[in-house]
């Protein structure tokens, strides 16, 4: 079980002190839509951008200002609205509250009248200037910069306006968003523009090419990556990678191709085509994902052993819309867990036992020195912002339900879930109920102590086997048939070859 690498939580809020209710100036609106138009100069290493975004009224009380963050070099030049009227705006250069490395344009929107909870307001702004990335701020991941040999716009660097204000702790608090987007990004004919979302269309009037991308389901970012790319498909599957890797793009591509195959046989159809690509960067830059694409460093792609990292991005289609606010993220725990598992039913190992037990003693050393481990509830890991946790404790929780009811029974469950709640969300006792509705084991008491309460902190700290886990969730009566003791690896292998 593997952590997977994001990017850091969105930074989006202002300054003030930490009070249950937000004080008014620091409210912030919720992304619901994008409709980006970019020109890069990849010889001057600039761009010029314009952008209409929807932002919406989440809050329980009226919004007086929309407040944005741009990238520290990037310059509004206008401001307008729906209709196209100018608006009033400030804008400066802001150092973070709480980061005092980190800092970035600050564009404030006077909202007169100021908007009401749960109405939306469309403002048009026009902006450009320069992309150098953030790596002297420590994030030496975000190398993003614009550049003949690479170039990457996204959300880390703010490359486009993003509600906020300059505060890690506030911003958090908002949660992730999940908005749609378009954006046209025109380049030089000599190069390609990768992008997770349906291409819509490509124009190529003279010395650039203009590419149009349309989101394809609700994500928390838009990534943009502008190369000498090559392109391979198969299906609605795609790699954007570099010319000198191409035999490990075609290798990334078949493992996507199997993994997918292998879920659908796991958990059933998906509701509908889902397009997945895998977009190359270099090395040192982070690798991430979204809703509907990773950015995969280089590396992977001349590394096998990385593939399994396919596996936990491709797992989350599975996923459905959280109902919890902020997301306690434990759909990322089924996914690492599920690493391990298809590696072993597809290559034939046996790591599951042992990848739970090493993930077991790590968080056996953390909970004797992290004190909010042994008191909050992995549920409640969103509001506390300890999602980092969810991936680890998630996957021991994912683990131990594997074993209690065995590897057709756990798929039926994730698949179920799925077909339940993929429209229109769900969240932690959902889960349970239908956990609960297709296995033959009742699993009440062990979802009380692994996701609603803390107890699962003392099972790790005692685990010195990996049954410890979950030998005292088993019921003596099951099914026939379903026998949860052979439950074991070479079982999900068995099963991945039907």
């Amino acid at each position: 079980m593997r952590t997977a690498t994001l990017a850091p939580l969105i930074l989006l809020v202002a300054a003030s002190p930490a009070v249950s209710q937000p004080a008014q100036d620091s409210l912030l609106l919720r992304p619901m839509h994008y409709d980006l138009d970019v020109h890069l100069d990849l010889d001057h290493q600039r761009m010029e951008a314009s952008v209409r975004v929807r932002l919406r009224n989440d809050n329980e009380m009226p919004v007086r200002t929309a407040a944005l963050l741009l990238y520290r070099l990037l310059d509004v030049r206008r401001v307008g609205d729906a209709s196209g009227a100018r608006r009033d705006f400030s804008q400066r250069v802001v150092t973070f509250a709480d980061f005092s490395k980190l800092q970035a344009n600050q564009i404030l929107i006077p909202l007169a009248p100021a908007l009401a909870p749960g109405h939306e307001i469309t403002l048009e702004l026009q902006y450009g200037g320069h992309l150098l990335g953030y790596a002297e701020t420590g994030m030496l991941y975000v190398q993003d910069r614009i550049d003949t040999t690479y170039t990457l716009l996204r959300e880390d660097t703010y490359a486009y306006p993003q509600p906020g204000y300059p505060s890690q702790a506030l911003n958090r608090r908002a949660g992730l968003p999940e908005y749609s987007y378009t954006a046209r990004i025109t380049v030089p004919s000599s190069h390609m523009v990768a992008n997770g979302g349906a291409l819509v269309q490509r124009q190529e009037p003279g010395a650039t090419v203009s590419y149009r991308y349309r989101s394809l389901k609700p994500s928390w970012r838009m990534d943009f990556a502008v190369a000498r790319f090559t392109r391979l498909t198969q299906g609605d599957l795609t790699v954007f990678h570099l010319r000198e890797d191409s035999a490990g793009a075609r290798r990334i591509l078949d493992a996507m191709a199997l993994t997918l195959t292998t879920y659908t046989r796991w958990f059933g159809a998906l509701r509908a085509p889902s397009p997945f690509a895998v977009i190359e960067i270099p090395d040192g830059w982070g690798s991430q994902a979204d809703a509907t694409s990773i950015l995969q460093s280089a590396s992977a792609f001349r590394d096998a052993r990385r593939t399994s990292e396919l596996y936990h991005e491709i797992s989350h289609l599975w996923n459905v819309p959280s109902s919890e606010t902020p997301s306690p993220r434990w759909d990322e725990g089924l996914a690492t867990f599920l690493e391990d598992v298809t590696s072993d039913s597809l290559t034939g190992t046996a790591t599951t036992d042992s990848s739970a037990m090493r993930v077991s003693r790590w968080l056996a050393g953390r909970v004797a020195t992290d004190g909010a481990l042994r008191t909050v509830p992995p549920n409640e890991y969103g509001t506390r912002e300890m999602t980092g946790f969810s991936y680890w404790v998630g996957a021991l929780m994912f683990y131990g339900l594997y074993r209690i009811v065995g590897h057709e029974t756990f798929c039926r469950i994730i698949g179920e879930y799925y077909r339940r709640y993929a429209t229109g969300g769900g969240g932690s006792a959902a889960l349970v109920r239908v956990s609960n509705d297709v296995s033959p084991v009742d699993l009440t008491r062990y979802f009380d102590d692994w996701l609603f309460s803390p107890k699962w902190s003392r099972v790790v700290a005692n685990a010195k086997r990996p049954e410890d886990l979950y030998a005292q969730y088993r019921r003596t009566s099951r099914e026939p048939g379903d026998d949860v003791e052979t439950a074991v690896a070479p079982t999900a292998r068995s099963a991945a070859k039907r």
